[in-house]
């Protein structure tokens, strides 16, 4: 959907939308336990195909969407105009539309005038040659999922100041693990930093 299909427009955030169609998947699934394997395949399917296209929603991906549903279908088994496939079908699109519903209004969708801190320390400014601006900035704001409600708990320590002793500690371990041939980067880190950078984004 990402990069094949909208051809340049910009997707959802990640989190976001992999969050809806979890949850459409989730819901189907909660809403089919007691059906056949069958049944629920059919109805966790349609969810997700729902969810996507809620979460694409604008930006034309009803074929691709509908191709890779329609793909599925014949390996799962449970024929569509069935009573019970009907049934199925009805489940998953009724989740996809919970799912919708609770995120509508959640705040993704609000402008948030994003400005720059001053040039000190510490404050975060633009990456060279990176975005202009942060990526979807307004997602501070937007309604949690899963019922959580005061996310500053999870939240990380602030790094040292930069008069703090340890600060130079920091710098001297980001540059020895940062370094091109850097000798005390694990190849496990190694590896972790090319999978991250290939959707990374500032």
């Amino acid at each position: 959907m990402n990069g094949s299909i909208i051809g340049g427009l910009q997707s959802p955030p990640s989190a976001w939308y992999n969050a809806v169609v979890s949850g459409a998947i989730y819901a189907a699934a909660v809403g089919s336990k007691d059906e056949s394997l069958e049944f629920q395949q059919l109805a966790v399917s349609h969810a997700a195909h729902n969810a996507i296209l809620f979460a694409f929603q604008g930006t034309r991906v009803y074929n691709a969407a509908d191709a890779s549903l329609r793909a599925v279908l014949p390996a799962i088994g449970l024929a569509s105009n069935s009573s019970a496939g009907k049934d199925a079908i009805r489940r998953g699109q009724k989740a996809a539309a919970k799912v919708a519903e609770a995120r509508a209004g959640d705040g993704l969708n609000n402008f948030f005038d994003f400005s720059f801190g001053p040039k000190n320390p510490g404050i975060y400014q633009q990456t060279p040659s990176g975005n202009s601006f942060p990526d979807t900035p307004q997602a501070q704001f937007v309604r949690p999922f899963g019922g959580l409600v005061n996310l500053t708990r999870f939240r990380a320590p602030p790094p040292p100041k930069i008069t703090d002793k340890e600060y130079e500690t920091h710098v001297k371990y980001v540059k020895e693990q940062g370094a091109q041939n850097s000798t005390a980067r694990t190849a496990f880190d190694t590896d972790t930093a090319y999978f991250w950078r290939e959707s990374s984004i500032t």
